[in-house]
């Protein structure tokens, strides 16, 4: 019985560790996803100020 006991204790340490190792590769995935869409601060600056002068630009309609 204690050796049943110590095999599923070295099973379930080790799942436990692959569990970990799975999240950690996703979320390491996911962030690196997200970085690479992201622009620097300049892109996103000009991108505002560039929105601003369509909007500024834009013909108003009449109501």
């Amino acid at each position: 019985m204690k050796l049943l006991v110590k095999y599923l204790k070295s099973v379930w340490k080790s799942a436990k560790k692959l569990a970990w190792a799975l999240k950690v590769a996703f979320m390491i995935g996911v962030h690196n996803f997200y970085t690479g869409e992201t622009k620097s601060k300049d892109d996103i600056v000009f991108q505002i100020e560039q929105e601003v002068k369509e909007e500024d630009n834009a013909p108003l309609d009449p109501k």
